[in-house]
């Protein structure tokens, strides 16, 4: 099922079909998909789920707070082995297999160590847990009017968290603007069939602003990881941390790029607000 709210249906109905849907995609991937990929798709239906919630936080109070924490507790489970084979994939997408072997085979074995398959066998028990509340959700009292307010209050969210990433440059603060552009980019997506006049251009630029800054936190990760082992690496060390930064840079341009673009006023606006 499509991440979309369908205009055709109250906004209750709409949210636990798209719920569902997300539950059974995540159920599936886990099904039929190899393990490493598998991680990453269900930590992304976990992050879409969330941010599902979010759209009408205000609203829900108690059951927002309980299916958040369900939801991220599910994914951190998992979160060490991703962050893990997201080091090593940021390292071939920096340069071809082979460049640096020695540092390669490091990431490589790291990797493998941080697989926890049980962890993986564990959520399928947790999905369908969660999948089993969404009828008892309430929602009913809810209108469309408080998507968009939701919609509105995490653009000022994002909007904050780029001003405060730019100036300060840190990896904590561009992590939490990663955070609040996936919320935006997410809400955009389950907004645009109803709302599309006012989101759905902003939907392809916010996955590419998300990935920019997924791919320079991964680096980011990478470098400060190898320093930490830079006796065992020595060799190699010097000109891919070089090539890093130059990429770091170049991603740090194009965030800016795409952040000052999508979210250039403090406010957003529908078109019949």
């Amino acid at each position: 099922m499509a991440y979309c709210l369908s205009s055709n249906h109250p906004l209750a109905r709409t949210l636990r079909d798209t719920a569902r849907g997300e539950v059974a995609a995540a159920l599936a991937d886990l099904e039929k998909l190899p393990e490493e990929e598998a991680v990453h798709q269900l930590r992304k239906h976990c992050k879409k789920q969330r941010a599902l919630l979010r759209l009408v936080r205000s609203e829900i109070g108690d059951l927002y707070r309980y299916e958040n924490a369900h939801y991220r507790t599910l994914a951190n489970a998992l979160a060490g082995s991703r962050d893990a084979v997201s080091m090593r994939d940021a390292l071939l997408a920096l340069a071809p297999a082979g460049s640096y072997p020695q540092v390669q085979e490091f990431l490589e074995m790291r990797a493998h160590s941080q697989r926890d398959p049980g962890a993986l066998e564990d959520t399928s028990a947790l999905l369908q847990q969660g999948g089993e509340r969404i009828g008892d959700w309430p929602l009913d009292r809810l209108q469309w009017k408080q998507a968009r307010r939701g919609y509105r209050k995490y653009y000022r969210r994002a909007h904050r968290a780029m001003k405060v990433a730019l100036a300060g440059e840190d990896p904590a603060s561009f992590h939490e603007f990663r955070k609040r552009v996936k919320d935006h980019w997410y809400h955009s997506r389950l907004l645009e069939e109803k709302y599309k006049d006012a989101v759905v251009s902003r939907c392809q630029p916010l996955k590419e602003l998300a990935q920019a800054l997924g791919d320079w936190r991964d680096l980011r990760l990478l470098c400060r990881l190898l320093g930490e082992h830079s006796g065992e690496l020595s060799g190699e060390l010097i000109p891919l941390l070089d090539a890093a930064q130059e990429r770091l840079d170049a991603l740090r341009r194009e965030i800016e790029r795409l952040g000052r673009k999508l979210f250039a006023d403090r406010k957003f606006s529908f078109d019949d607000d």
